[in-house]
């Protein structure tokens, strides 16, 4: 990826065969730090589909999510990730999303 990610952006992790979807929660200095998709409740996945293209919704949700103990966090150098989520000219907010 060239330009860093921003707070609530979606990103693949690269270095992994299945390219994990990482919402990115932080952003410091060359790494993104986020929960994977697959580790949130359906229902905060709603909310991220809900809030596309309103990026200010999908960054509170982000910080949200990212202050909470109960999940996993993973730190990745940006040059490990992919933006993956979609423009709001196309129909769907995530790649590989069936929830």
């Amino acid at each position: 990826m060239t330009a860093q990610p921003s707070v609530g952006e979606i990103v693949a992790i690269t270095t992994t065969d299945s390219e994990p979807l990482l919402l990115v929660c932080h952003y410091h200095e060359g790494y993104a730090t986020g929960v994977l998709l697959a580790d949130l409740a359906t229902e905060t996945l709603h909310r991220l589909r809900a809030s596309e293209p309103d990026t200010a919704t999908r960054q509170q949700l982000a910080q949200a999510i990212g202050r909470t103990d109960e999940l996993m966090s993973f730190t990745v150098p940006t040059t490990d990730c992919a933006l993956v989520e979609r423009d709001s000219s196309r129909p769907g907010p995530f790649e590989g999303e069936d929830a």
